[in-house]
């Protein structure tokens, strides 16, 4: 029988140290996994799928592009969500795949 993980279980793990610069990112997260295939396909040199088991993933990544921000005010969400489509997102060319409409 399949083990199902429960939603404690299915955790995001984000290592890196001061020395190198790529990131390791293992998660359960559809929505990032996701994020991840996408960034992948456009950038396969630096988007490095290392493992995958069990809905899980691990990848490694430029660890310049992991990051904490403050949240935006429910003003920029909005202006950024209008933004979004009317140009696509800002990594991608307009007229490709973004990730809710594969």
């Amino acid at each position: 029988m399949k083990y199902k993980f429960t939603k404690a279980e299915q955790e995001t793990v984000i290592n890196f140290d001061n020395e190198l610069d790529i990131a390791s990112i293992y998660t359960h997260d559809s929505r990032l996994i996701k994020k991840l295939r996408e960034l992948r396909k456009q950038y396969p040199e630096q988007f490095i799928l290392e493992h995958r088991e069990h809905g899980s993933v691990t990848y490694t990544i430029p660890k310049r592009c992991v990051g904490i921000r403050p949240p935006y005010s429910e003003k920029r969400r909005e202006q950024q969500r209008q933004e979004a489509k009317e140009n696509g997102l800002p990594f991608m060319e307009k007229g490709e795949m973004t990730y809710g409409k594969n």
